[in-house]
């Protein structure tokens, strides 16, 4: 498969939050927004995988938030499945709960894919999907600044903090890495 034929999955990256306490609202994180920005601006011509996601409790999904996004870019081949209600759908969950979705369809395997994920969110993202059977032909590590204005949803608090974020991602690569994988 050359690459430009290559789908792109996408690793979603948490949604915006506003007041005080933090209510989540159906916008991307300033995280996310940067992988989306790069995918808009890379691969506007390419079929898009969304990987399901969480709501955060707003109501929409971190899938359905990016397609909306995306879309208003002009992107048209998109794919955003919908989420199982599983509770917390972490890194590995977003590709298994992918993995599924594309099996329940017949377009299982995959073939090699080009995985877009945030820098601070790559190494975990390639384990995650690896494990769960992808062939990740390639990585696409996305940088992002740090919005001191920009309010997350509590439960991303340590996303705000670039030493605390580093911590938990290693702590999580630790637990992904323990956890079996699929064939």
């Amino acid at each position: 498969m050359s690459e430009p034929d290559r789908p792109i999955v996408v690793v979603p990256d948490g949604l915006a939050a506003r007041g005080r306490p933090p209510v989540t609202v159906p916008e991307p994180s300033f995280i996310y927004r940067a992988v989306l920005d790069h995918v808009a601006t890379r691969y506007a011509d390419r079929h898009i995988l969304l990987a399901p996601a969480n709501d955060f409790g707003c109501g929409t999904t971190e899938q359905e938030v990016a397609r909306r996004y995306l879309a208003a870019k002009g992107l048209t081949r998109l794919e955003a499945p919908d989420s199982p209600d599983i509770g917390y759908i972490d890194t590995r969950a977003n590709a298994s709960v992918l993995r599924d979705y594309l099996a329940g369809l017949g377009r299982w395997p995959l073939g090699p894919i080009v995985l877009v994920a945030a820098d601070a969110h790559r190494a975990r993202a390639q384990l995650c999907f690896r494990r769960e059977a992808f062939e990740v032909a390639r990585v696409d590590a996305v940088p992002f600044e740090r919005s001191p204005d920009e309010q997350l949803p509590r439960r991303l608090w340590v996303h705000r903090h670039a030493f605390a974020h580093r911590l938990y991602e290693i702590g999580a690569i630790i637990r992904d890495a323990c956890r079996p994988g699929r064939k």
